[in-house]
C-alpha cells in the first residue's frame, strides 16, 4: 500500500457490539487495556487516541464526529471474537468512508483466529495475527519509511493483490513489555463500573483487571488460547506483576483486582513468590481469580491466597466423565483428587466455583448427567455450565465440520445458543437443561442461596430475579431466529 504522507496520528478502536443490530445476550463492558498496552508502546512516535465505542455506547454517527475532529493517519480495530465480525465491516467502512487514506489496521481474536478472510474485506489495509504490540510498532515505523516491513504476525496484499500470511508473534519475555499507560483513557470510569453480578467479580471500587501470563500448554480441544497465544506459557515476573498492582493503587486508588489469565497460577515457584510479595506489599487488596488450575496448588498457596486478600477461585473441571476428558476434551484432570483439594481451600475461607462443559459431539446423554452429578458432589460452593461452542482456530471446531454436528455457517459461532447437536442430544435439550440443572445445583437450599448472595454482593430478592431472567432466557422462538440467522445461503 502506498502512503501519501507521513503518519503521526494513531486511532485504536474497540467498536460497539450494538452496530450490528442483533440481540446480543453475552456483551462486553472489559477496561481496554489491551489498546492502552498498544498505545504505550507507540506514544513516544506517534499521537495516540483511544475510542472505546463499546464502553461509551457510541453510536456510528458519534463514532464517525471523532473520527472527524481527531483525523487520524491510521485506525486500529481489535475485535474480541468472531461472533462479532460484522462490527468489523462496519467500523472500517465508516472510516473509509470519511477518508480513503486512512489506513486501516485490524487485529484481536477474530483475526488471529480467521485471518484467511479479514482481507477480502477491501476496506482493510492490514491485519495483524497474534500478539501486536511489537509488529504494529513496527508497521507505522515501515509505513513512515523507517524499518522494514515486519516479518511476523502481518496479513497483508502482496504488489500482485494477492492475500500473504506470516506466522504469528509470541513474545518470549512479557516483562520486556510496558505497563500499559491507562491515562489514555479514562481509567477511573472503567475502574468504576461493574458490568453485571457474578461469583468471579470482586464488589468493591475501584477494581482492576490484570493478565499475568500469556500461552497455556493444556490444548482442551474447545480452547482458543493455543491457536491465540500458543502452548508456550510464558509469565511476567511475580515483580512485575507487584509492580502494575502497587502503581494502580497509587494512581487510581483501586481496592481490588481480578486475575483474567487463562492459567496464573500454572507455575508453583512463581505464584507463590507473587503471593509473598503481593503480601510483602501490604497493599490491603480484594482478589479474585478465576482461571486456576487447582492440581497446581496447595495448602501454603491457598494460605497465602487467603492472607492477601483472595475471596474466590474459579476451577475449570470441564467433565464429570473420564472418558471425556480424556478422549473429547483431552485435559489431565485428576476427578478423584478434587474434592480433597477444594476442601483444602474453603479450609482457608475461599469460595470455589467450578466450570463445567457439556454437549460435545462423541459425549453421550449419560456422561451429560454424570458430569452434572459430579458437579453437584465434588464440594465445591458454585457451579458455571456451559454449552460446547465449535470456536475457530479449535480442534473442537474441526471435530464439528468432520461429523457435522455443526449447524448454520462455520464463521459466526456466538455465545448465546449451542450449535452443536448429535443423535444424543439437540441445542434445545442443551438449553433447557443446563439452564436449570445450574439453578437446582446452586440455589437448592436457602443456604446455598444465601451463600451464592453473598459473594455477588446481592440480597436474595436481586438473587430471585437473577435467577428468573436466567430462566427467562430461555425462548425458543429466538433461539430458532438465532439459528436462521446463521443458517449458510
Amino acid at each position: 500500500m502506498e502512503i501519501k504522507k507521513r503518519i503521526k496520528k494513531v486511532v485504536l478502536v474497540y467498536p460497539n457490539q450494538k452496530w450490528m443490530k442483533v440481540d446480543l445476550t453475552t456483551t462486553w463492558n472489559l477496561p481496554p487495556n489491551t489498546l492502552c498496552l498498544l498505545g504505550t508502546m507507540i506514544e513516544d512516535l506517534y499521537e495516540v487516541k483511544i475510542i472505546d465505542a463499546n464502553f461509551y455506547d457510541l453510536t456510528e454517527e458519534q463514532f464517525e464526529a471523532e473520527i472527524r475532529e481527531f483525523k487520524p493517519d491510521v485506525v486500529g480495530i481489535s475485535l474480541l471474537t468472531s461472533e462479532y465480525q460484522d462490527i468489523l465491516e462496519i467500523c472500517v467502512k465508516l472510516v473509509k468512508e470519511i477518508d480513503h487514506e486512512i489506513v486501516t489496521v485490524a487485529g484481536g481474536v477474530h483475526v488471529t483466529t480467521q485471518h484467511e478472510s479479514v482481507l477480502e474485506d477491501q476496506n482493510i489495509d492490514y491485519a495483524v495475527r497474534g500478539e501486536g504490540e511489537y509488529v504494529f510498532r513496527n508497521l507505522l515505523e515501515h509505513l513512515n519509511g523507517r524499518a522494514e516491513f515486519p516479518k511476523k504476525g502481518m496479513v497483508f496484499r502482496n504488489c500482485d493483490g494477492k492475500i500473504e500470511a506470516f506466522e504469528p508473534e509470541l513474545i518470549a519475555d512479557l516483562d520486556q513489555l510496558p505497563i500499559p499507560n491507562y491515562k489514555l483513557v479514562d481509567y477511573p470510569a472503567y475502574a468504576n463500573k461493574l458490568s453485571r453480578y457474578g461469583v468471579d467479580s470482586v464488589h468493591v471500587k475501584p477494581f482492576a483487571r490484570i493478565l499475568t501470563s500469556r500461552g497455556c500448554p493444556v490444548g482442551c480441544s474447545f480452547c482458543q488460547v493455543e491457536s491465540i497465544s500458543g502452548k508456550s506459557l510464558r509469565m511476567r515476573s511475580a515483580e512485575n506483576v507487584i509492580a502494575e498492582l502497587q502503581m494502580l493503587k497509587n494512581e487510581y486508588g483501586i481496592e481490588g483486582f481480578v486475575i483474567e489469565d487463562d492459567n496464573p497460577f500454572g507455575n508453583k515457584k512463581r505464584t507463590k513468590k507473587m503471593l509473598r510479595l503481593l503480601k510483602e506489599a501490604n497493599l490491603n487488596l480484594t482478589w479474585k481469580a478465576a482461571g486456576v488450575t487447582i492440581f497446581n496448588m496447595d495448602e501454603e498457596i491457598f494460605e497465602l491466597m487467603a492472607e492477601t486478600g483472595c475471596q474466590a477461585i474459579g476451577i475449570a473441571i470441564e467433565s464429570g466423565v473420564e472418558r471425556v476428558l480424556k478422549k473429547i476434551i483431552r485435559k489431565p484432570v485428576n476427578l478423584k483428587k478434587v474434592p480433597d483439594l477444594v476442601k483444602l481451600a474453603q479450609k482457608y475461607g475461599l469460595f470455589v466455583t467450578a466450570n463445567f462443559i457439556v454437549g460435545f459431539p462423541g459425549e453421550t446423554w449419560e456422561e451429560i448427567r454424570e458430569t452434572l452429578h459430579y458437579a453437584e458432589t465434588c464440594g465445591v460452593d458454585y457451579i458455571k455450565v456451559y454449552q460446547a461452542q465449535p470456536l475457530l482456530g479449535t480442534r473442537l471446531y474441526d471435530e464439528a465440520i468432520e461429523t457435522k454436528s455443526i449447524t448454520g455457517t462455520h464463521d459466526k459461532v456466538g455465545w448465546r445458543y449451542s450449535r452443536l447437536h448429535t443423535s444424543e442430544f439437540s441445542p434445545k435439550d442443551l438449553s433447557v437443561l443446563r439452564v436449570y440443572e445450574w439453578d437446582r445445583i446452586n440455589f437448592s437450599t436457602l443456604e446455598k442461596r444465601e451463600k451464592a448472595a453473598k459473594i455477588m454482593n446481592i440480597d436474595l430478592e436481586e438473587l430471585a430475579r437473577l435467577r428468573k431472567a436466567t430462566r427467562n432466557s430461555l425462548t425458543f422462538e429466538d433461539m430458532d431466529m438465532e439459528m436462521m440467522r446463521t443458517r449458510e445461503v
